[in-house]
């Protein structure tokens, strides 16, 4: 058992049972409350919205080989909403700008059918430790090197760095304008 783990204990006031159980770390609490929830979230989305959507793409006239389409971006735009309308604003506007950049990243790696964080993962490993005199200078170094690097034309970007890459990519759906 690890000395981070917490140990709760019970006591039922009526049986005078003694429970105890492991308290999950922040990290395992954070894990189970932003992935582990969401084929919940999934569920009860579709219980929130599923009949809604179907029926007003049913009465648009929608042609059947467009109706998935439409029902995706429907339900995609119906969950950005919620997603954006919860927190504050400047949370909300804080973490539209990282879910944009996601979105770039993501949609950057499929047009150029490369995973660009590895990439970035293996320039950063080239970075020879052997070559500083100190672990301060080497993670400064590492620092350094990788805000230059998503700067750096990079060939399996056809020499575009991978901001540019991303940058170009949203455009596409005027996600990089203010």
């Amino acid at each position: 058992m690890s000395d981070e783990q917490n140990i709760r204990v019970d006591v039922d006031p009526i049986t005078g049972e003694i429970t105890r159980e492991i308290e999950p770390t922040e990290e395992e609490s954070a894990e189970k409350q932003l992935w582990g929830k969401n084929p919940a979230r999934a569920q009860a989305m579709r219980d929130l919205m599923f009949n809604e959507l179907t029926e007003h793409i049913e009465s648009q006239g929608i042609p059947d080989d467009k109706k998935w389409e439409m029902m995706f971006i429907m339900a995609v735009n119906s969950t950005l909403d919620l997603l954006f309308d919860s927190p504050t604003t400047d949370v909300a506007m804080e973490t539209s700008y990282c879910f944009d950049n996601m979105l770039g990243l993501a949609l950057a790696n499929k047009k150029y059918e490369v995973d660009i964080m590895k990439e970035a993962r293996k320039a950063i490993e080239g970075v020879d430790r052997s070559k500083f005199k100190s672990d301060e200078d080497y993670i400064n170094a590492v620092h350094e090197f990788e805000e230059q690097w998503w700067d750096m034309g990079q060939p399996a970007l056809g020499m575009r760095s991978p901001n540019d890459a991303i940058y170009e990519t949203l455009g596409k759906y005027r996600l990089n304008e203010e």
